[in-house]
């Protein structure tokens, strides 16, 4: 198994935040207690990723085959989001790696949501009730949560901006 996941999502030029820290830790965890049978056979990159409307994570592989990158949807960067939706969403990205899918790991099956698979293998792990909270806030919370997201990404992006700077410049653009 090569090393622990590592949380560099943003590339090594981006300080690491502690959000990534926690999210590579909890990945660690995860893995040791549910899926020690599953080898890690390329580096695994773990982060927040876009923020989709729809999509709450993914995995995919680097072209060279050397890293499995696990991305969840920025917008779950919150204190609001459930400590459970995160663990049902990092098990099925893990379920999906073991599965062959974003690994260089053999595929199980032609498609990667084929007949419940990933449900089938969360329940077999003993990991089904994450599964049910996630379904759970996704239909009650997840609309509202995500408007809300969004609006504040935008208030603090409009906040972060660049100060304009009280000297002018006096170009002349002549035709």
């Amino acid at each position: 198994m090569p090393g622990s996941a590592v949380a560099l999502w943003q590339g090594p030029a981006q300080p690491l935040r502690p959000a990534d820290r926690r999210i590579a830790l909890l990945l660690d965890s995860l893995w040791e207690r549910h899926f020690a049978d599953i080898p890690r056979v390329n580096d695994l990159v773990v982060g927040y990723d876009y923020p989709w409307k729809r999509h709450l994570g993914r995995i995919r592989m680097t072209l060279d085959q050397r890293t499995s990158q696990i991305g969840l949807n920025r917008l779950l960067d919150h204190d609001a989001v459930p400590s459970g939706v995160l663990v049902a969403i990092l098990t099925h990205e893990i379920v999906h790696y073991a599965q062959g899918f974003g690994s260089p790991l053999p595929r199980a099956h032609r498609h990667a949501h084929a007949h419940g698979t990933v449900s089938h293998e969360l329940a077999h792990r003993g990991l089904a009730r994450y599964e049910d909270e996630l379904a759970c806030w996704v239909e009650s919370a997840w609309p509202s949560f995500e408007r809300r997201a969004r609006a504040e990404r935008q208030a603090a992006a409009r906040t972060d901006r660049l100060v304009p700077c009280a000297v002018t410049s006096r170009v002349v653009y002549s035709l």
